[in-house]
């Protein structure tokens, strides 16, 4: 059920623009001057960078509720990712004069704001953590585990086996993930092996999410609606 915060930044934001993208449209590119602050009424839209080498690394990934580029909003810090939409994506845009003054007027949006910033911090952190530290393998399953748990369906009673709602192909975990499409194949290879994740009209499902989260060596958070640091 979403909270009284959540809901006055919803209203809010419903005053702003009207955007509408297709699968695979940017939204904003890296180096681009954000003409406001985006909030994500329906779809999905991932944020990534493109290094110099052309890897690409997904950061984050935002449902319906979530906002960006909040730093750029506050510090005014350069924008060096892209934001893509991932399906049929319906955004509002406040301009960032109007998304300030709401903060400045409001303190009840300014704490959820904040609470949304840090928790999004806790979680890059985790990023980095397994990103560091892991292999292949427990990077691909903590991955898995995020995904179900911040874009899953529960398909039975006990909610252990769940459909991830958002097309994850084997490219997309490698880029979430910071491995190449090859090892990212392997290890998706095993998992199914394992009985762990199948596939459903295109979607992944994970078959036994306590089993799979045995299987990672790090602790994943999952941190609801997320927003850009």
């Amino acid at each position: 059920m979403e909270d009284i915060e959540a809901t006055k930044i919803r209203e809010l934001f419903s005053k702003g623009v009207e955007m509408r993208y297709q699968k695979g449209e940017v939204i904003l590119r890296s180096g681009d001057i954000p003409q406001g602050v985006y909030y994500v009424v329906k779809g999905n839209v991932k944020m990534d960078v493109i290094f110099e080498n052309g890897k690409e690394l997904t950061i984050n990934i935002f449902k319906p509720g979530s906002y960006f580029p909040a730093m750029w909003a506050i510090s005014n810090i350069f924008n060096n990712n892209n934001f893509i939409s991932i399906n049929e994506v319906t955004l509002r845009r406040l301009s960032r004069d109007d998304f300030l003054r709401i903060l400045d007027k409001d303190p009840r949006v300014l704490m959820e704001f904040t609470k949304r910033l840090l928790v999004g911090l806790s979680g890059l952190i985790t990023n980095i953590e397994y990103l560091l530290f892991g292999n292949a393998y427990s990077r691909i399953v903590a991955a898995i585990i995020l995904m179900a748990k911040r874009f899953g369906n529960s398909l039975d009673k006990t909610g252990n086996k769940i459909l991830i709602t958002i097309p994850l192909t084997h490219q997309d975990l490698a880029n979430l993930t910071a491995i190449t499409r090859e090892s990212a194949s392997i290890v998706i290879g095993k998992l199914k092996k394992q009985n762990l994740i199948s596939v459903k009209t295109k979607l992944l499902v994970v078959n036994d999410l306590q089993r799979l989260t045995k299987e990672s060596e790090v602790e994943v958070q999952e941190d609801g609606k997320s927003i850009s640091l």
